[in-house]
């Protein structure tokens, strides 16, 4: 009976101390919580407001607008305000925030919180969520700032954005490696010329000439018109979203002036990531990396890697058909003009997506100075090689499939120019944002763009002179092909017309008789004529 009335009493206790803690306390929020609110409410802008995007904007959108922020801070090479790390470290943030389903929730939360909801609710909201349990009121200071509240990182989930402090290749940046490697290049285009250049050179090279020139006027034939309509395009349509000045101030003084809402439990920073992050800029800057758009570059660097692999692929080809594997027809239509394009572009995805998931870099790509990194906007993306090697073969493929037009010569110019557009107002490709990709240039150098300029010309000598025969005989057979399928003038006649008499080669036989009965009616005229004078005379 005792330990009855001990616990009942023990009970009573508890409640009136709970109900004079209660009191107390929802007398502290109803004096701090609004000023905390109106606070968060006085802030400049929320991170949609921030990226320019609306609050309902897809995950696509989202990784669009950070990408746009990267590309426009990573132009700039050298700074010496601060503000590309100012805006790289609130990349970091909004990354991690909206980049997981889960963050972003409860981001959108507590933004409804403190936007939309009334005091009240505010308070209420907060109680539940802190005060709610006899552990929540034993918590000390924290309960009265509720910008001190941390949300726990995920489990398996990197604290920093890992893209942003990612090092680039840079293999071959030597001298001595630059010079192995150009070396290598030059000499294997090189014998390939060797190999290909027919005795009677001279002739053929006007022969090529001739062809590259009509090649040269056509294709820019097809890019004038693609950009005339490219350009009639962005006349009509409405301009692209960019970054409001508004938005830019708030980005740059967001941890200084709070400018920007980061929500209750803003992930905080380590200072080692921010060491990473400012030595990764550093080796920008001495780099000269930018993401300034350059297309030419990009062209320039996959015809390269288009071309060298058409040599190995000739050079196996070859192999093959000295060994009986192939035969004579096969061998030719693989090297054929029409289908080799479409057998080099389409064998590269394989090649291309091993090299940059090993490497992050191709032959063309190293000597022209072109950079990939994917996934640059998430940053709870997997960075394994399986996964870069999962995103480059999908990137190669839409290159191949949405770029390259699957290789094939007459349509391949087209998508070429329109890319080219694409690149020069939006900085980007239709495959560089559905992988999440960040395309970056630095200076290639003078012995690197020595060696991939001439190569480039060297390669299209020989392609030009390799092709040039089957090329001809193409356009002989396409001739008389057209010649067949017209008809013939005496094809056109009835047929009561089509005899000899009809033609016009049996006119000379028609009057050649006449003729000929003629003159010697004229030579007996003649000769009865001078008999008549002869008796006359006498």
């Amino acid at each position: 009976m005792t330990l009855r009335v001990g616990q009942s009493e023990r009970r009573r206790l508890e409640a009136e101390m709970s109900a004079c803690i209660g009191g107390v306390f929802n007398r502290i929020f109803q004096c701090q919580i609004p000023v905390s609110f109106a606070r968060i409410a006085s802030m400049k802008a929320s991170l949609y407001e921030a990226l320019a995007i609306p609050q309902g904007a897809t995950d696509e959108e989202v990784r669009a607008a950070l990408r746009r922020l990267i590309r426009k801070y990573y132009a700039k090479t050298r700074d010496g305000q601060g503000n590309v790390e100012e805006a790289l470290r609130f990349i970091n943030h909004a990354s991690r925030i909206l980049s997981d389903s889960h963050h972003r929730q409860h981001y959108d939360k507590i933004l409804a919180l403190t936007t939309e909801a009334s005091t009240d609710q505010r308070i209420a909201s907060f109680v539940s969520d802190v005060a709610g349990t006899a552990q929540g009121t034993a918590t000390r200071d924290d309960v009265i700032d509720i910008a001190d509240e941390k949300m726990p990182m995920l489990p398996n989930k990197n604290p920093h954005h890992p893209g942003l402090t990612e090092r680039v290749a840079s293999f071959g940046r030597s001298t001595l490696g630059q010079l192995a490697l150009c070396a290598l290049f030059g000499a294997f285009i090189a014998a390939a010329i060797v190999f290909v250049t027919p005795v009677d050179a001279v002739l053929v090279a006007k022969q090529v000439l001739v062809w590259l020139t009509l090649t040269l006027l056509g294709l820019s034939v097809v890019y004038g018109i693609v950009h005339g309509l490219a350009w009639i395009q962005r006349r009509r349509g409405a301009a692209s979203p960019g970054l409001v000045p508004q938005a830019d101030l708030a980005i740059l003084n967001w941890r200084r002036e709070k400018s920007v809402f980061l929500g209750t439990d803003a992930p905080q920073e380590d200072a080692s990531w921010i060491f990473q992050l400012r030595m990764a800029e550093l080796e920008r800057a001495k780099a000269g990396r930018t993401s300034e758009p350059r297309p030419w570059n990009r062209l320039a660097a996959r015809l390269f890697d288009y071309a060298i692999w058409g040599l190995v692929l000739a050079l196996l080809l070859s192999a093959l058909h000295s060994a009986g594997v192939l035969s004579d027809t096969t061998t030719y239509w693989a090297g054929h003009p029409l289908v080799a394009p479409m057998l080099i572009t389409l064998t590269w995805i394989v090649i291309e997506a091993l090299l940059i998931a090993s490497l992050q870099q191709t032959p063309g790509k190293w000597l022209f100075g072109v950079y990939l990194q994917f996934s640059i906007s998430d940053a709870y993306a997997r960075r394994d090689v399986r996964a870069q090697l999962a995103r480059a073969l999908r990137r190669a493929f839409r290159v191949w499939w949405e770029g390259m037009a699957c290789g094939f010569p007459f349509l391949t110019p087209v998508f070429i120019a329109v890319a080219y557009e694409k690149v020069v107002q939006h900085g980007e490709t239709d495959w560089d944002s559905a992988e999440d990709c960040l395309v970056t240039h630095s200076p290639p150098g003078i012995l690197n763009a020595i060696t991939g300029v001439v190569g480039l010309a060297a390669m299209l000598w020989l392609y030009g002179v390799a092709w040039h025969e089957p090329m001809a005989e193409s356009i002989a057979a396409a001739k008389n092909a057209v010649v067949t399928w017209v008809p013939s003038p005496p094809s056109l006649l009835s047929r009561g017309l089509q005899s000899d008499a009809g033609k016009i080669v049996s006119i000379d036989k028609m009057i050649s008789p006449s003729a000929n009965a003629a003159d010697t009616a004229s030579s007996l005229a003649f000769a009865d004529d001078v008999d008549t004078r002869a008796l006359f005379a006498e």
